[in-house]
């Protein structure tokens, strides 16, 4: 038996005698890992393998250390220029709702290594002082004083500064990434009561959190502190790659990436849309993902970006088939049009989609060739103004068809043979008397054109239409 083991046993064998730490250090097997880094200092030392807050030993002098969140702005993670270097568990924790709390050390980096120091760097070294945690709180406990290292995480770094602070979690750490801690387990129940005011765990942003897989889930790490909302009406908490947020009315979502980003345009909750309803979710098409809200929508996908559908517009496109029908995704948010009357999103649909919307006229979409037309007509700016039906199927099966609240009534109408065209006031009204496409003329081929001083002349499949401007007067010709 080597000195140093020597030392351990006898060491240890004191502590079994005067506390139960010896228990603790017998039923853990993090013995191996922790003593490995710190022998000495984990058996001489027992006391800095633990963290309290409000309550018993509270003071600096205890020989604790203080939590992160306390002196790191409310957050609950480790300070910039600090290494994980190994946790332990408090089992049956009421804070992280009657499951397990991890308990982690962050480790200030050494910039001038160890020297003759086997495991921990001067203080000249480090990024962090040694002191105490800020006073008029009660988690007033060290800061950066205490070396010890349980030693599960980050093990190819052996030189560090000391424990600087601790963060808690109800994720184990071995399911983190960034930290890298292997599953080498330490269990102390006394620590179980331990907290922080900026520690709330087994609040529903905490679990949600910890259900997405905690620090290690699609979210990181958290970059403040669970927060009220400016309305005071729900709760959120914003992390490296996403947010939760909370209210009765809506429950408990995340948000994040560029679906985050667009929600965050319109304002985060108190925007057009409201609090989300749903977690971020992938399109049956497997191409996209999608947030609802509580007044609408965010749909992503790689060629299209993030864009926010609501209202009346999105209930169109919802009883169209969402991003699966004609429209496809949309391709910008809710716009206004140019005479403030009415309200458009534009969509990825083949050969591009919109749907408009007035009070007048209600949402109604435009796809295709039928777009087509109507934008070379002005849009709604134009003769035909806003469509006042989505596309619809002609009874013959051959064509498609939007029909426009333009003066007099205007169409547009489409076959393969023919292209799509307007037909505009007394023309469309003259043509449909006579049948539509299933009368004489058949479908338009062209729009109007004019014909000498007071004469528009409009060709169809099978004729043509005449009309006189002066007196409204229209002359249908069949061909014969």
């Amino acid at each position: 038996m080597s000195l140093l083991d020597t030392l351990v046993t006898r060491a240890s064998g004191a502590l079994e005698r005067r506390t139960s730490r010896r228990g603790f250090l017998a039923r853990s097997a993090v013995v191996g890992s922790a003593l490995a880094v710190a022998p000495v200092g984990y058996v001489l030392k027992p006391q800095s393998a633990y963290a309290a807050v409000c309550g018993i030993d509270a003071a600096c002098t205890s020989g604790y250390t203080v939590f992160c969140a306390t002196i790191n702005g409310g957050v609950n993670r480790c300070p910039p220029g600090s290494l994980v270097g190994g946790w332990w568990k408090s089992d049956g924790s009421g804070y992280c709702c009657g499951g397990a709390r991890y308990y982690v050390d962050c480790h200030s980096y050494c910039s001038c290594g160890c020297g003759g120091r086997a495991t921990f760097c001067g203080e000249g070294c480090r990024d962090c002082s040694c002191g105490c945690g800020p006073a008029g709180q009660c988690d007033r406990r060290r800061v950066c004083c205490n070396e010890f290292r349980y030693g599960q995480c980050t093990q190819d770094v052996r030189c560090t500064g000391p424990v600087w602070c601790r963060v808690v979690t109800c994720t184990p750490p071995w399911r983190i990434p960034a930290w890298d801690c292997s599953t080498t387990s330490a269990t102390d129940q006394r620590t179980g009561s331990h907290s922080a005011p900026a520690l709330e765990d087994c609040t529903p942003v905490g679990r949600h959190h910890t259900a997405l897989g905690g620090p290690g889930g699609v979210l990181g790490e958290a970059r403040t502190p669970e927060l009220s909302t400016p309305a005071r009406d729900g709760r959120y908490q914003h992390f490296d790659a996403g947010s939760i947020y909370t209210s009765a009315a809506s429950g408990t979502h995340e948000v994040h990436g560029l679906i985050r980003d667009a929600w965050a345009r319109t304002g985060w909750e108190a925007g057009v849309l409201g609090y989300p309803v749903t977690d971020e979710t992938a399109t049956p098409d497997g191409r996209g993902r999608f947030n609802h809200f509580q007044r609408g929508s965010i749909h992503w996908s790689p060629e299209t970006g993030a864009h926010e559908v609501h209202g009346a517009i999105r209930e169109t496109w919802r009883a169209l088939g969402w991003e699966a029908g004609l429209c496809g995704y949309p391709v910008t948010d809710e716009l206004a049009t140019p005479d403030g009357r009415g309200r458009y999103n534009h969509f990825a649909g083949t050969g591009g989609s919109s749907i408009y919307w007035t009070e007048r006229t209600g949402a109604h979409a435009v796809h295709g060739e039928l777009r087509d037309a109507w934008e070379r007509l002005g849009w709604e700016a134009g003769p035909l103004g806003y469509p006042t039906t989505d596309e619809l199927v002609t009874p013959d099966g051959r064509g498609r068809c939007n029909h426009f609240e333009g003066s007099g009534g205007s169409s547009v109408y489409w076959s393969p043979g023919t292209g799509a065209h307007a037909v505009l006031g007394a023309v469309r009204q003259a043509w449909a008397a006579s049948g539509w496409e299933a009368g004489p003329l058949g479908y338009p081929t062209g729009g109007e054109r004019p014909d000498g001083p007071d004469r528009v002349r409009q060709r169809f499949q099978r004729g043509e239409a005449l009309l006189t401007p002066s007196t409204g007067r229209v002359t249908l010709t069949p061909t014969p």
